[in-house]
């Protein structure tokens, strides 16, 4: 047996939470509790999907699964490209997810400089995740941060990493369905940075959207 720290998340609308000593101690009430390690279960990947339509619309396709997952099809009856100003130059800018979640009264935390420990309390407490890393590209593009991509983190186990690309719509990993991507955490760790249009270095940013909590996790 070992113990597994918990994390409960007190959601709220427009989260301020711009740094990680604030999300900490303002945000999250930590408390500890013990859990079998045997008692974790794999969680499913998504049912539903909505992959990019183009090479810049990553953020775009991720979010609007993410809506899903959340129980806000709803949202997805508005335009939500054009709200989200999804466009070749800019690709989708985070301020304006969490603008869209702001109008639609949709609870979110943003996570900055955060740890895989972070996310799992996150799908631990009702939460889906997105974040941006450095994905395809040579070692080269990679270093110079010319790679982000935007994916959603479904489960983490002790090994690896599992996400949702919305670029594979296919089986990346034979198997495991449509979309479905798997990366050890030591190099996903290793790759949990982006670069904004403006210069901006996200470097393990995540954005947690609260799910109905009568879904299952």
């Amino acid at each position: 047996m070992t113990g597994m720290r918990k994390v409960f998340c007190i959601w709220e609308v427009g989260s301020k939470a711009d740094s990680f000593d604030y999300l900490r101690k303002i945000i999250l009430n930590e408390k500890t509790l013990v859990k079998e390690e045997s008692d974790k279960k794999r969680r499913k990947s998504p049912e539903k999907i909505l992959f990019q339509k183009y090479d810049y619309d990553c953020g775009g396709g991720i979010f609007c699964t993410a809506l899903i997952m959340v129980g806000r099809e709803d949202v997805l009856k508005t335009d939500v490209y054009s709200r989200l100003e999804v466009n070749p130059i800019d690709g989708t800018k985070s301020e304006n997810m969490k603008k869209l979640c702001e109008e639609e009264q949709i609870e979110y935390l943003e996570f900055w400089e955060a740890s895989l420990d972070d996310v799992e309390n996150v799908l631990n407490n009702h939460g889906v995740v997105i974040t941006s890393y450095q994905s395809e590209g040579t070692e080269e593009e990679v270093k110079k941060l010319e790679c982000g991509h935007y994916s959603l983190i479904y489960d983490i186990d002790a090994e690896s990493v599992w996400l949702i690309d919305p670029s594979w719509d296919e089986e990346y990993i034979s198997g495991f369905g449509n979309g479905v991507v798997r990366r050890s955490r030591e190099e996903f760790e290793k790759l949990w940075i982006d670069k904004g249009v403006d210069g901006a270095i996200y470097k393990k940013w995540m954005m947690a959207i609260r799910r109905n909590q009568t879904d299952s996790l």
